[in-house]
């Protein structure tokens, strides 16, 4: 068996033994475990807020936005399991994004805010060292694929040296075989001054070749793309794993006209916003159909849910169309309180899993350890993987064991933003920032109770905390320290060993990186 063995910057592909001490290693099902191993779709959402669906579910209370129709989101939902506490690995795309991947505490590997597109000096990145789903998966015979927006890194995609750097950080180097990606949004691009979601001009195939301005919409892009490597796939006797990285609902937004043409709200922004968003749910639709025609649906196993909670309205020039909403949660994107950080979560695989709705706390990094279930494979504990499985659960609602509280960290200082409108209609304003910010924040989820961390300075163990019972109080209006003092004690002392333990990994990761200058 060929193993892909990962340290530093390099990558080494070799025929090896498998020892105790290996990164990982595989299970050999017994007879009675053998099964054709299931095809695995993961669709990524760009800043869809825990309010921005309808799925039409009724006597559920979250998830039932009356503004947006998201018809095929809502079918997919009455055959999934539907996590009303799904939250993402961080408040902002890229650390969530190699959260999902690596199955870490993305401030482990150093990524702890977007990547600027702008600078293409590639000073952080997801180092090659750092083991992906793709990667696992591919190992055990999976064909890889992902459409749509990776970034991961840095680096100046339109030199063609970049792509094979000893970073290790593009998608070809990350496992993945197959299909067009974007650094960031395709429609924040190098090819055009000013774009949106329409005409899309910064894609690349996983060559690093770029495919230049490419007419339509970026949501169909994508599908249709995707579409097409499905159609080539499902003749083959191989299981696939496809990841569909979409750049909706992140500004610039842009919709055909009979998707606008939907709604009426007296405010064209808010229409194309929620336009978008179906949109989005169109695409999502064509694919289920897709699966359903070649008959793969059955052996298809399908999660969805979005990176960070939704753009605050206006806090920058782009951001005018950005009426997403955390409804009915605290915060939006660039803060961890639970809007922007809790998502909307559905996993389906149909005749395998009942559907059912999920109020026990997930994170995205424990896809990785989850996916490696349901492929077979087996982690090896250097790995160090934060997340853990739901598969049992998913499969026979056996309970989910978690030794660790969640855990989430963001060191960058962002301003309370003003609250206006109510319901479904309540959102953060961003061109009237609060005068008082959020200091970096370090915070803990364990059963019902979050522990809120700030520190005075970046990358410093906090000096002060806050605790709240976010079932009761998901606002977050009553700090229960004082009256809840052992609970208070114990959850103070497990942030602060976390946070040693992770930071000691940030800073290792973060000298690695500096390595690559040297």
């Amino acid at each position: 068996m060929n193993i892909k063995y990962k340290y530093g910057f390099l990558i080494i592909i070799g025929i090896i033994v498998i020892a105790e001490t290996g990164f990982y290693s595989f299970k050999i099902p017994s007879n009675h475990e053998v099964t054709p191993s299931p095809n695995i779709i993961y669709i990524l959402a760009d800043d869809l807020g825990y309010g921005d669906v309808n799925f039409g579910i009724q006597g559920l209370n979250e998830f039932n936005n009356p503004y947006i129709k998201t018809p095929n989101l809502a079918q997919l939902a009455h055959q999934s399991v539907i996590f009303t506490q799904q939250y993402a690995s961080s408040p902002v795309c890229s650390p969530s994004r190699a959260g999902l991947l690596t199955g870490k505490i993305p401030n482990r590997v150093n990524i702890d805010l977007f990547i600027s597109d702008k600078k293409d000096n590639d000073r952080i990145f997801l180092s090659g060292k750092e083991v992906t789903i793709a990667e696992l998966v591919k190992e055990e015979g999976y064909s890889t694929a992902i459409f749509g927006k990776w970034h991961l890194n840095g680096a100046d995609w339109n030199d063609p040296n970049a792509w094979t750097g000893r970073t290790g950080s593009f998608p070809k180097q990350q496992g993945f075989d197959y299909g067009m990606v974007t650094k960031e949004n395709p429609h924040l691009t190098t090819a055009l001054e000013k774009n949106s979601q329409k005409n899309p001009g910064d894609f690349f195939d996983l060559d690093g070749h770029p495919l230049g301005v490419i007419e339509g919409y970026s949501s169909k892009i994508i599908t249709d793309n995707a579409l097409q490597w499905l159609s080539k796939t499902k003749e083959k006797s191989d299981p696939f794993f496809l990841f569909l990285s979409y750049d909706a609902v992140h500004e610039f937004i842009s919709n055909p006209d009979e998707y606008n043409n939907m709604y009426k709200s007296g405010d064209p922004d808010k229409d194309q916003y929620y336009a978008n968003v179906t949109y989005l749910d169109h695409q999502i639709g064509r694919l289920m159909k897709a699966l359903d025609a070649m008959e793969l649906r059955e052996n298809t196993i399908i999660f969805f849910s979005s990176d960070n909670g939704p753009e605050v309205w206006r806090t920058n020039s782009e951001s005018g169309r950005s009426f997403g909403t955390s409804y009915p949660l605290h915060g939006q994107k660039r803060q961890l309180f639970e809007g922007g950080i809790k998502v909307p979560g559905l996993v389906s695989w149909k005749d395998k899993i009942s559907p059912r709705i999920c109020d026990i706390p997930i994170v995205n990094y424990d896809v990785l350890p989850t996916i490696c279930d349901i492929a077979n494979v087996n982690l090896n504990s250097e790995l160090k993987i934060d997340g853990v499985s739901m598969y049992h659960y998913l499969l026979n609602s056996a309970p989910i064991e978690r030794e660790k509280p969640l855990y989430w960290q963001f060191e960058k200082r962002r301003q309370n933003w003003e609250l206006k409108g109510e319901g479904y209609n309540q959102r953060y304003v961003g061109n009237k920032p609060l005068k008082e910010g959020i200091p970096p924040q370090v915070v803990i989820r364990q059963n019902n109770y979050v522990l809120h961390g700030y520190s005075d300075k970046l990358y410093s163990k906090p000096n002060s905390y806050k605790l709240y019972d976010i079932e009761k109080d998901p606002l977050m209006t009553k700090d229960l320290s004082t009256y809840k003092p052992s609970l208070f004690k114990e959850l103070v002392s497990k942030l602060e060993d976390m946070y040693e333990d992770v930071n000691i990994d940030r800073v290792k990761s973060a000298q690695e990186m500096k390595m690559r200058f040297n």
